[in-house]
């Protein structure tokens, strides 16, 4: 019998970019590795096998730390509810296993020291759904500050 061993997996990286009230950069956060949750393992074999659970069309941040794999929320997210996606795009050439997902929190969502966020399929914060999490980030979002967020899922290598 033949064995064939593939590479594929997924990957993420997630780019945070904060802007103060007039519009310049105040800080940037890239991180290189992040927790894809199980429920993130379901939603691609459900999609891939023709089924229809709901997409990543929400993020999310919080003041908390410390979910795992198993984890469907975050730790301590922020009161107000989750955050529409601004957009979501398939890469291209070279990149195009990657899928691109940027979400703006405005200023006075989310206001607090940012510790950590997460990508879902539901608008309610208290829905467990999550997806993929990160909690590499220890930044200020002051309430005047509005912060870019641009989460990047690599499936396979690239």
């Amino acid at each position: 019998m033949l064995h064939v061993r593939s590479r594929v997996g997924i990957s993420q990286q997630v780019n945070y970019k904060c802007y103060d009230g007039d519009g310049k950069l105040k800080w940037e956060h890239d991180t290189p590795k992040n927790t894809l949750t199980e429920l993130m393992d379901v939603l691609v074999a459900d999609r891939l096998s023709g089924g229809t659970d709901a997409l990543c069309t929400y993020a999310h941040l919080g003041t908390g730390s410390g979910a795992t794999s198993a984890s469907t929320n975050l730790t301590t997210p922020c009161a107000e509810v989750r955050t529409a996606v601004d957009s979501t795009t398939q890469g291209a050439a070279g990149a195009d296993n990657d899928v691109v997902i940027v979400a703006t929190f405005a200023a006075g969502v989310c206001t607090a020291s940012i510790e950590e966020a997460g990508l879902f399929s539901a608008e309610a914060y208290a829905t467990a759904d999550m997806k993929a999490y990160d909690d590499t980030i220890s930044k200020v979002k002051a309430a005047a500050d509005s912060l870019v967020l641009t989460w990047t899922l690599t499936f396979g290598d690239s």
